[in-house]
């Protein structure tokens, strides 16, 4: 090989090297980051228009990706015969990325553990402490509080009667004020074999008048600053509010009644037209307008925080929402939150997929 060759083979070489070395975990590993985190996203959201039009769900769950890089070397000369002056070296680097992508679908057993079986208090603990607002956790993973009723016709397909849920908010305005202002602290106790949420409030609240309203609304014989909840069936005490949560899947039908579909959609009967008792139409944006609005569109909107493509037209949450946005955020870490190793799962698509 002459010294021209070998120059230009060493420096293809190692140019080569740094760019598949560090720099194709630099640019690789963003990208895929933020290709599941999209994905993961819109999966959620198709999943909450589905719910709207009482279509199946589905979860594919990404469980691994691997990567295999090839790097293939070449070298040339090219130039007249019996004339050195017009020798030219010349070179190419192939570079190849073969990436092989895990699914496992969510069915069967891990489907009902996962989606249907109703949160354990505790994790709403685990949730309050993760900085989400009190309101927020009890309006879309509570269905009752005491006699205080959460729509829970709503935590399943859309029912067709209007829900009752006032006193519910007003209970969830009251705790978000003492919230925010840093007079309230959520924490666990036990009674006996069983944990117990409950509310501290700060002792110097007590003669407030929202502590006195607050009381009333969930039926308290007096104002209190200490308020504790527990589950339906594991106390008697009545000191202790009953508490019934919601599933996974129930908090996604909660939500999924921000889903706006289409009029024409509505008056085909394809989504259930929710009435007032004098026949006039529910607005569910009363609801969940402060938890969720999912909007559609003829075109893929342009300033989308996530959009998906289902039954001929583009559904999306703006990117101006903070509220939906929250709320979205909240159910998907809580589906990491309740997740667990999903290897057992079957049957596992594996896909290869070739890239140059």
């Amino acid at each position: 090989m002459s010294l021209a060759r070998r120059i230009l083979a060493l420096s293809l070489a190692l140019t080569a090297c740094q760019t598949v070395g560090p720099q194709s975990m630099k640019y690789g590993r963003g990208q895929y980051n933020q290709t599941v985190q999209r994905t993961d996203a819109e999966q959620l959201l198709l999943n909450l228009v589905r719910l709207r039009y009482r279509d199946p769900p589905l979860f594919l769950e990404v469980t691994s990706i691997a990567t295999s890089l090839s790097l293939e070397l070449g070298t040339g000369v090219t130039g007249n015969v019996g004339n050195i002056n017009t020798v030219t070296p010349s070179g190419s680097v192939l570079y190849t990325e073969r990436p092989t992508i895990t699914y496992a679908p969510l069915h069967g057993s891990r489907f009902g553990q996962l989606f249907m079986t109703p949160i354990e208090p505790r994790v709403l603990l685990l949730l309050y402490h993760s900085g989400w607002a009190i309101d927020r956790i009890l309006k879309v993973f509570v269905q009752r509080i005491g006699s205080l009723p959460n729509a829970p016709r709503a935590s399943g397909p859309t029912p067709d009667n209007a829900p009752q849920y006032e006193d519910f908010f007003r209970a969830c305005e009251i705790l978000r004020h003492l919230w925010r202002d840093g007079h309230l602290e959520f924490g666990e106790t036990r009674r006996g074999e069983f944990p117990v949420l409950v509310i501290h409030i700060d002792p110097s609240r007590a003669e407030d008048p929202l502590v006195a309203e607050l009381a009333r609304v969930l039926g308290l014989p007096q104002p209190t600053t200490t308020l504790l909840f527990g589950a339906t069936l594991r106390s008697s005490e009545p000191s202790i509010v009953p508490i019934v949560t919601r599933s996974l899947l129930a908090a996604m039908y909660y939500a999924s009644q921000g889903v706006e579909p289409p009029e024409l959609d509505i008056r085909r009967g394809k989504v259930t037209r929710t009435q007032e008792a004098g026949g006039a139409e529910f607005d569910w944006t009363r609801v969940t307008g402060k938890i969720m609005q999912v909007h559609h569109a003829e075109r893929r909107p342009s300033d989308a925080f996530v959009a998906v493509s289902y039954r001929g037209h583009w559904w999306y949450i703006d990117d101006t929402d903070l509220d939906s946005k929250s709320t979205f955020s909240f159910l998907s870490q809580t589906v990491e939150l309740l997740s667990n190793d999903v290897r057992a799962a079957t049957p596992v698509m594996t896909l290869p997929i070739s890239a140059g």
